[in-house]
């Protein structure tokens, strides 16, 4: 009985701390969200280069996540993420002094490398050192509580960048570098008792060892059927959705004209709607079984939603208020996909497949701004909006074809 009270009394401080890294890294990244592609078009660029700007960074973690999520298995996660924070603490500094073109895509080539750094790591040592102190249930209701926890971390922090920037839209760039310096301290500082690694490699052997880890990662992931189409699922989905992002609130900023300050209030808006999705999908439950079903019809909807919001383009509180209904359906899905994914995957190679997986995306991404920005510049937000909604449900199929399949143990990978 000592035991068991042991086991769940540390249980329960690995999850806090878990929740507490999530929580200041969400908070850090938070104060540009919103008015990042309004600073982007008050100095001069169009939404085809604000996309671009996008883009780019998208692209760096195409070509970083992999091996930089190998680094995090072979050297360490706290290692990686430290590095990662502090690579992004730079790129803010450098976007608050920029003023061209060229420059932010510098800048957003440093954040990319520094993002690759952070990727998976946070959830590659929590989900491991849970696994390491017995955790057994469902990891959905976790990243349910990290979903929740993250959104409302980023609320906090937009609404500050949103006051800020109708000041000065350079302003939150400062913000944001003083939040992940801080986000560094408590990650440094919270992110221990993993497992020793090849942390005494000399430095030499360094880039063999993470050579094997990325090349290990991409077979299983290419061999692993679950793996594999979740990732492309995920691929489709970020390029439908990834121009959403930037133009939402160029377009509001543009149909209200009241202030920089209101889209705090609407991102804190759709931010809501995304908890309480994550919430619901708490109450209602899921097994295992269930999932690629409940996955498929929360897509549905929120695909649905976001053609009919640039339908309703012109009435923007008609727009709104679909795009709430939408971060609904995300909320609840966003969850079930991250505990789904994580339970495909063994410790060894956690950061590995995560990257493997959000290399997919990021592909996608930069694939979607592109085109989204050329159709939001020639025929307006809209109808790109309709456009993005009919590309999201492409990924529907994909997830529906996983429906039969039972969720393999926590420790193992399914290779078809």
């Amino acid at each position: 009985m000592e035991a068991v009270l042991k086991q769940d009394s540390t249980i329960k401080r690995i999850i806090r701390r878990y929740y507490a890294v999530w929580l200041m890294y969400s908070f850090a990244g938070g104060f540009l969200f919103g008015v990042y592609p309004i600073f982007l078009k008050s100095r001069g660029l169009t939404q085809f280069q604000i996309n671009s700007v996008l883009a780019t960074y998208f692209v760096m973690l195409f070509f970083t996540d992999v091996p930089t999520g190998a680094f995090a298995d072979a050297l360490g996660r706290r290692r990686s993420f430290v590095v990662g924070t502090l690579l992004r603490v730079t790129a803010f500094i450098v976007y608050f002094f920029a003023h061209h073109y060229y420059v932010f895509l510098v800048a957003e080539s440093i954040d990319g490398i520094g993002t690759t750094f952070c990727n998976g790591a946070i959830d590659a040592w929590g989900v491991d050192a849970l696994d390491e102190a017995g955790y057994q249930e469902l990891k959905d209701r976790l990243f349910s509580r990290i979903s929740q926890i993250s959104n409302a971390a980023f609320m906090g922090s937009a609404m500050l960048g949103a006051y800020a920037a109708d000041i000065d839209l350079a302003w939150p760039w400062l913000l944001g570098a003083a939040g992940f310096s801080l986000s560094c301290a408590v990650g440094a500082t919270l992110m221990r008792g993993e497992k020793p690694r090849s942390a005494h490699l000399e430095l030499r052997s360094i880039p063999r060892h993470v050579a094997q880890q990325v090349r290990s990662g991409i077979q299983l992931g290419l061999g692993a059927e679950t793996v594999l189409k979740l990732s492309l699922a995920g691929a489709i989905t970020f390029a439908a959705w990834a121009p959403y992002w930037l133009e939402w609130p160029i377009m509001f900023n543009e149909r209200f004209s009241v202030g920089v300050w209101i889209i705090g209030w609407i991102y804190s808006g759709l931010t809501i709607a995304r908890m309480i999705g994550a919430e619901i999908a708490i109450r209602i439950g899921c097994d295992e079984y269930a999932r690629a079903a409940r996955v498929t019809v929360l897509l549905i909807v929120a695909s649905a939603m976001l053609m009919v919001a640039g339908l309703f383009g012109h009435l923007p509180v008609v727009s709104l208020s679909m795009l709430f209904v939408m971060n609904l359906a995300t909320g609840a899905m966003m969850p079930l996909l991250q505990s789904w994914f994580n339970e495909q995957i063994e410790s060894s190679q956690r950061a590995t497949l995560l990257s493997f997986s959000s290399t997919f995306q990021t592909l996608g991404g930069s694939v979607g701004l592109l085109v989204g920005g050329v159709i939001a510049d020639t025929s307006g937000i809209p109808f790109e909006w309709q456009i993005a909604g009919l590309i999201s449900l492409l990924a529907a199929p994909i997830y529906w074809s996983l429906r039969s399949r039972a969720i393999v143990p926590v420790g193992a990978v399914t290779l078809d």
